[in-house]
């Protein structure tokens, strides 16, 4: 019951600060280690967060101040944390952007280098269709049997190392270059139709 505790241990309902008499009161410590790297966080978001490493570090020593209040280190910690979140993707979306913008560079450096191969090999063929051509005219509108005729082109290599190929057709020949992928009768084959009549020995040859 309570007349039976001394006075001086009682204490009322609520509870009340300790009254100092003759000096004044402690001050409990500012945690200037938090302060500032709240503030320096906050104008490193000025910079895109490049510099937020910086009261990064600032905050987390002022959140290993036993003394002082905390809650400035711990707003300063989450913003520095944004603040390098926000560097890093800029820095691995530039990273992105200049890898991608490498690439379209070197496929289109390869298209141009491819065009001017194709180019090329047409210009080769048409050297051949001119041999074949001539012997056409003088022996009446036939072509050289399938054996000559690849004898006659194959001396000729496309820009790819491959030498041109001749395939007669009845009424018609074409001439191939197999192109880039060096595979005969693929999408990128290079061709030219040449007019001209092979006989029917030639076109079981070619079957």
């Amino acid at each position: 019951m309570a007349f039976h505790i001394p006075f001086n241990q009682r204490r009322s309902k609520q509870q009340r600060s300790p009254v100092y008499i003759g000096f004044d009161p402690p001050r409990r410590k500012f945690n200037w280690w938090g302060f500032n790297g709240l503030w320096i966080s906050l104008v490193s978001l000025l910079t895109l967060g490049f510099t937020s490493p910086v009261p990064l570090l600032i905050s987390l020593n002022g959140l290993r101040r036993k003394k002082g209040p905390q809650k400035a280190a711990i707003a300063g910690t989450l913003l520095s944390l944004l603040g390098v979140a926000i560097a890093s993707s800029i820095v691995a979306l530039t990273f992105a952007s200049h890898r991608a913008n490498q690439h379209r560079r070197l496929e289109s450096k390869a298209a141009r280098i491819v065009a001017k191969q194709k180019s090329e090999t047409q210009q080769l063929i048409a050297v051949a269709t001119d041999e074949l051509e001539t012997y056409r005219d003088s022996h009446g509108g036939t072509l050289p049997s399938i054996i000559d005729s690849n004898m006659l082109v194959i001396k000729h290599i496309d820009p790819w190392g491959e030498s041109l190929r001749f395939d007669g057709h009845g009424d018609h020949a074409i001439i191939r270059s197999a192109g880039p992928d060096n595979q005969f009768e693929s999408n990128d084959d290079v061709t030219v139709k040449l007019n001209g009549n092979t006989d029917q020995h030639d076109r079981l040859l070619s079957l």
